[in-house]
């Protein structure tokens, strides 16, 4: 019996705070619908907050849960705040059709929204994710650095880090 090489791929995460505003159920004529959202992460000082809008595509099982049940809140108009995991960072050009910017070229932040840590709608909680059980796991991996990233390496910790 022949076995398929599986394929292996680097993550690039994203992980912060941010607003989340425009949920919607996206219908395409091809594929199944998929929920997007858009997310407008905080960083920079505190007393003077700086906001990078991503436009995501809700990916994440549980996430597409969680976004689902505030749906209703964010055509309320209510503010949804969450601590978030991305995934799959692209940019997509598009060009601006009316406002003061009409005819220039945009960039759109686009990413894949993989995991949601807490919710909190008008500064309520109303969610937090469960520990998660290979805690202790995730703790080693960030805290000793990799001897030798490089695939054809021998280190261990190198090659799970690959997946």
């Amino acid at each position: 019996m022949a076995t398929t090489p599986q394929t292996k791929y680097f993550d690039l995460h994203i992980q912060g705070i941010g607003y989340v505003n425009r949920i919607r159920e996206v219908n395409v004529k091809r594929g199944e619908n998929f929920w997007a959202c858009d997310i407008s992460a905080l960083h920079g000082a505190v007393d003077d907050v700086q906001y990078t809008r991503f436009d995501c595509r809700v990916s994440g099982a549980e996430a597409g849960k969680l976004i689902k049940r505030m749906h209703k809140a964010c055509r309320e108009e209510k503010k949804i705040l969450i601590g978030f995991k991305l995934g799959d960072l692209y940019t997509e050009t598009f060009t601006y059709e009316s406002g003061a910017k009409q005819g220039e070229t945009g960039v759109s932040l686009k990413a894949r929204l993989l995991f949601i840590h807490w919710i909190k709608v008008d500064g309520v909680s109303v969610y937090t994710a469960p520990p998660k059980a290979d805690v202790a796991d995730d703790v080693q991996s960030e805290t000793q650095p990799l001897a030798d990233p490089s695939p054809t390496g021998s280190n261990d910790r190198a090659q799970a880090a690959v997946h």
